[in-house]
């Protein structure tokens, strides 16, 4: 059955990497879809595009191999108006069975946006976490409630699937009660290249050039984002929780995040971090250790979460302490999966690809028949 998908933030760096992989799908390395997926809008925060019939492949591909503007491969309406989208969407026909994708890190607007297409019986998949982290616990469980309507697995973790498996585990009363994490890949990766020698200020010019970053690098390294992505899993858990409840270090001292100009504060990192931070890994070093930015959820004996972000100690020879690159890694304890044997997921948690595909992969779940590809 044919897919028609709308994509918001088509030109943002998961847009592309999404709209890329669908343009591919026919591919030998990535494989045949059985149920085509059809990509009939796109979006950007000034103007947007539907196509009757959905975009070419060979538009798609040069959308993303020239870093195209909506306009050069469509006819596109200059507005923003996320209203606009839906009725121009009705006024071509694609208001019943239109899958919007959203690839965006919007908060507000596209919070209600969100709602109103759950509301109305739409379906939405998402890599934006903010819907349901940024706001209070009722509006996640109004949006998440029918996960074939709404896919958001690839908010925290990507592609590894700990969305989907720590909501089963709730679903059949296995009580979660301690969420252990490596939950951002950019982070993980300065770490690791901390581990290595690597300067603090080198080691984030390093992430940035990669694409591991956002424009402006402390938007990484603030801790929101690890946060947020805890919220959603606690909340997963079937867990009352808030933004406020998260206890934050930041990587970062505060001081650093009042400089306006991120090259400034770069090379302020560089005169006073780079020491400070090389000391403190050799010393660990010496002591069999290393440092990493983990998440942590527990609940207490009242019944009571505490939800933390921010850097540990632990030692060379744990499976946190082996991490390398920007592997993440989970260990949930439930009342099956007892501290002796948590449930453990470990790999990739930054790069745009695994982001697309776990998208990709939701997409597939609202699909009310698929078929396996067949040789």
């Amino acid at each position: 059955m044919r897919q028609n998908i709308f994509i918001h933030g088509a030109t943002g760096k998961v847009g592309r990497k999404l709209i890329d992989q669908i343009a591919k799908k026919d591919c030998p390395e990535l494989g045949k879809h059985a149920n085509p997926t059809v990509v009939v809008g796109m979006s950007n925060s000034s103007e947007f595009a539907l196509v009757p019939g959905g975009f070419p492949q060979a538009a798609l591909k040069d959308f993303v191999a020239n870093r195209r503007r909506i306009s050069e491969i469509a006819k596109a309406i200059k507005c923003s108006d996320l209203s606009a989208i839906q009725e121009e969407a009705r006024r071509l026909g694609y208001d019943e069975g239109l899958i919007h994708v959203d690839a965006t890190a919007a908060t507000d607007a596209m919070r209600d946006f969100h709602m109103s297409i759950i509301e109305t019986r739409g379906r939405i998949v998402t890599a934006n976490k903010n819907p349901i982290s940024l706001y209070n616990t009722e509006t996640y469980k109004k949006l998440t409630n029918d996960p074939t309507r709404y896919g958001y697995s690839a908010t925290a973790m990507a592609s590894m699937g700990a969305i989907p498996w720590i909501r089963k585990r709730a679903i059949i009363g296995d009580k979660i009660h301690q969420i252990n994490a490596s939950l951002s890949g950019t982070l993980g990766f300065i770490c690791d290249r901390l581990q290595s020698g690597i300067p603090l200020s080198e080691a984030i010019a390093e992430a940035k050039r990669e694409g591991f970053t956002e424009p402006d690098f402390r938007d990484d390294l603030n801790g929101l984002d690890v946060a947020r992505k805890l919220v959603i899993l606690a909340r997963e858990a079937d867990h009352t929780v808030e933004m406020k409840d998260v206890e934050i270090e930041k990587f970062l001292p505060e001081e650093y995040f009042g400089i306006e100009d991120p090259d400034e504060c770069l090379r302020q990192v560089e005169a006073k971090l780079d020491p400070e931070m090389k000391a403190r890994f050799d010393k660990l070093e010496e002591q069999g250790a290393t440092l990493r930015y983990l998440a942590s959820f527990k609940l207490n004996g009242d019944g009571q979460a505490t939800l933390k972000v921010g850097f540990e100690e632990v030692d060379l020879d744990e499976p946190f302490g082996q991490l390398t690159g920007t592997d993440n890694r989970l260990e949930v304890i439930t009342s099956i999966y007892d501290p002796d044997g948590p449930y453990k997921i470990e790999g990739p948690g930054a790069g745009l690809k695994h982001t697309a595909s776990g998208m990709r992969m939701d997409l597939v779940d609202m699909q009310p028949s698929v078929t396996r590809k067949t040789n």
